[in-house]
């Protein structure tokens, strides 16, 4: 295949995702019809896709260091046990596990990770975030039908609008008034879509993102790098308090000192519960489950009081709203070291050994979802962990760390 073809099958990959996500969000099919097949091959589609180009380009492996090699190798393995581990005779089961974003594809995203080897890969990923952002523009069309239900918006309105974060991090000047005009108006629904979902989580997103930008346009390196290494050393010493003195303990000396509503504790607290010793290392599998007294109370208190059609999560839940608390649900400790050891690895190549802006920026966008993943962002076949594995691709190679500016800039031709 030639890089052209290559090119558009990877287009095709990335446009079908996002029009999964579009019509799951607008759409929210039920049940095993015409309709949610329609719909879930898209993602199907893009599935496939990607791993046969990460399967077909994987010799371009070899441009990033051994040590990420093996772990990048380790995790590809990992996550494909996780996913044996749930393999079973039920059709459901094969449903719930390879057409929901959280499962088995979930696993499967790591594979991106060699489409960014190549930097001209960027050109059509740009393309895809524009696609995105005019497939929002388009969705406003139906607010007024959703507007007209009971609740609110569903989370998954934010999936196709999240990339707003890649791009202000990257630099909106890089780009053609054009395409500034559309990053402005996606802004502003991203805004919109934040308060109407009510996700706190995406103004924390945007807050770091401000921050880091911010501190990208320090010139003074001495004054920049230090800062850089307090962040990426405190990140890691916290990871190491919450799950050896608790994230319990941890929350209760920070509301001591600062006055803040946690959503968080019981997650932590069920869920290392719920596993046993060996469970914590390796995982339940990409169907597994834990069980939520929190949960359970709730659905027997609104019984009682007869409120039986209040939309209660089951107590047997199958997901955690934290990122890393999800890897070691699906795949224990293990998969959340092999996680973290590449993409900490891959921020400080970014930071402290890259030559040029647009490397040293995807290693921000890296380490903002790194350190947002102790608190939110569970791991999904969706656009935001597509940008973030390919991010890390990019950064890990070796040439693209090395190319100037002018080079890079030439390449993308983003203007």
């Amino acid at each position: 295949m030639t890089f052209t073809g290559e090119n558009k099958v990877l287009k095709y990959a990335l446009y079908s995702n996002a029009l999964y996500v579009f019509l799951f969000f607008l759409f929210r099919p039920n049940g095993i019809n015409l309709g949610k097949i329609l719909i879930t091959s898209f993602l199907a589609f893009s599935a496939v896709t990607v791993i046969y180009l990460g399967f077909k380009y994987r010799k371009g492996l070899k441009d990033i260091p051994k040590s990420s090699r093996l772990l990048f190798s380790l995790l590809i393995l990992w996550g494909i046990i996780v996913i044996v581990r749930s393999f079973s005779l039920s059709i459901q089961d094969w449903v719930t596990n390879f057409g929901n974003v959280y499962m088995g594809l979930a696993w499967v995203v790591p594979v991106t990770l060699i489409l960014g080897l190549k930097i001209e890969n960027w050109k059509t990923v740009f393309s895809a975030i524009w696609f995105m952002f005019s497939l929002m523009i388009i969705s406003l069309l139906f607010l007024p039908y959703h507007a007209a239900l009971p609740g609110k918006l569903y989370t998954e309105w934010t999936w196709l609008l999240r990339a707003i974060n890649f791009v202000i991090i990257f630099g909106i000047a890089r780009f053609a008034l054009s395409k500034r005009l559309l990053i402005y108006i996606t802004f502003v629904i991203y805004v919109f879509v934040a308060l109407e979902t009510e996700q706190r989580i995406e103004f924390v997103f945007l807050t770091i993102i401000a921050f880091f930008y911010l501190l990208s346009k320090i010139k003074h390196v001495k004054i920049k790098k230090p800062i850089l290494k307090y962040i990426i050393a405190g990140f890691i010493l916290l990871i190491v308090l919450v799950f050896t003195y608790g994230y319990t303990n941890i929350s209760s000396g920070i509301a001591k000192a600062i006055e803040f509503k946690d959503s968080r504790t019981f997650l932590f607290e069920e869920l290392l519960v719920d596993l046993s010793s060996s469970e914590k290392l390796f995982g339940r599998g990409s169907l597994g489950t834990y069980y939520s007294p929190l949960f359970a109370k709730q659905a027997t208190f609104f019984e009682r009081i007869g409120y039986y059609w209040y939309g209660i999560d089951s107590p047997i839940r199958i997901t955690v709203e934290v990122g890393y608390l999800q890897m070691i649900l699906k795949g224990g400790f293990t998969m959340l070291i092999l996680v973290l050891g590449l993409k900490l690895q891959a921020v400080y190549l970014a930071l402290f050994k890259s030559n040029n802006e647009y490397i040293k920026r995807m290693g921000l966008f890296i380490l903002v979802l790194t350190i947002l993943s102790l608190i939110s962002f569970r791991p999904a076949f969706t656009p935001t962990f597509i940008l973030l594995w390919i991010s890390i691709g990019t950064v890990l190679s070796r040439k693209n760390r090395q190319m100037t500016n002018d080079e890079v800039k030439d390449i993308l031709k983003l203007k």
